[in-house]
C-alpha cells in the first residue's frame, strides 16, 4: 500500500525559542551545543536579532544561512535584520540635515558599525551583503505553533494580543515594548513569545521569565548589551531553560 495522501505527525518533544543573539558567537554556540538539537523531534524558531553590537556577526549568520532550510529549524526577523536592509539600501545624502538620520546612520548608531567592519575584515564582502540581502528579504516577521491543542505566537518584539497574526502591524512586530512592559495585556489563551527587550532592563533575573501566567514569555537575556548577558534558548513545554555559559 502506498504512503501517498497519508499525513504523518511527528511527536514534538521540545518547542524551543532561541533570543537575541546580536553577533555573539561564543555564547550562542555555548548555548546550542548544550540544547543538543534534534531535528526529528525539537522545533525551534529564532527570534530575530543575530546581527550588531557582538563581536563575530559574521560567524552568527554562517550558522544561520548553512541552517536556514533545516528540518524543525525557523527564522523570523529582528529590528536589526531590518536595519541591516534598510542601511544596505540607503545612501548617505539620504540624510537632508543634521537633524535627520538616514537610515544607516540610525542603524550604524544601533550597533551596526561593528557588523560592517566584520564583514570587511572577513574578505567576503560581496558575498556576505548579497546572502544576507537576500535571506533578510525571505524572513517572516512571526509564526504561529499549536502543539497539544496549546497555540503559540513568536515574534521578535510585540504584538496586540486581540488582532489575529496576519493583521499586526509591521513595525509593532519589530520595534514594539508593549507586552514585555506590560504582559498582563494578553488575557487570552495563546502564549505570545518575544524578543527584543532584555530583561535586565525590567528589573528580572537574567534568565526567561514567564509572566501573566505564562502567557507571555521574554526571551532576550541581553547577550551583547549587559555585562552578565547571555544568549538564551528556553523549551516552551517543560519550561526547561539553556545558557551560555
Amino acid at each position: 500500500m502506498g504512503t501517498k495522501g497519508k499525513v504523518i505527525l511527528m511527536e514534538i518533544e521540545r518547542l524551543l525559542a532561541v533570543g537575541d543573539i546580536h553577533g555573539a558567537w561564543d555564547k550562542f554556540k555555548s548555548m546550542y551545543d548544550k540544547v543538543k538539537f534534534n531535528p526529528k523531534k525539537d522545533r525551534m524558531i529564532f527570534l530575530g536579532d543575530y546581527l550588531d553590537r557582538g563581536d563575530n556577526p559574521v560567524a552568527v549568520m554562517d550558522f544561520i544561512l548553512e541552517h536556514k532550510d533545516k528540518m524543525g529549524m525557523k527564522f523570523l526577523k529582528g529590528n536589526h535584520e531590518q536595519m541591516f536592509w534598510e542601511g544596505y539600501y540607503s545612501l548617505p545624502e539620504e540624510s537632508k540635515s543634521k537633524w535627520v538620520k538616514s537610515a544607516r546612520e540610525i542603524w550604524f548608531d544601533n550597533g551596526g558599525r561593528i557588523t560592517v567592519e566584520k564583514i570587511r575584515e572577513s574578505g567576503r564582502m560581496n558575498e556576505l551583503n548579497r546572502d544576507w540581502i537576500r535571506f533578510i528579504e525571505k524572513l517572516p516577521l512571526c509564526a504561529e505553533m499549536t502543539v497539544a491543542g496549546k497555540t503559540f505566537w513568536f515574534m521578535h518584539a510585540d504584538c496586540e494580543p486581540r488582532l489575529p497574526l496576519v493583521e499586526q502591524i509591521p513595525h509593532d512586530l519589530l520595534w514594539g515594548r508593549s507586552l514585555a512592559k506590560y504582559p498582563e495585556s494578553n488575557q487570552g489563551e495563546t502564549v505570545i513569545v518575544i524578543g527584543h527587550t532584555p530583561v535586565q532592563y525590567l528589573g528580572y533575573e537574567v534568565k526567561p521569565q514567564w509572566l501573566n501566567n505564562g502567557r507571555v514569555v521574554l526571551m532576550d537575556t541581553g547577550s551583547s548589551t549587559h555585562a552578565d548577558g547571555r544568549v538564551s534558548c528556553a523549551d516552551l513545554l517543560s519550561g526547561e531553560i539553556y545558557q551560555s555559559d
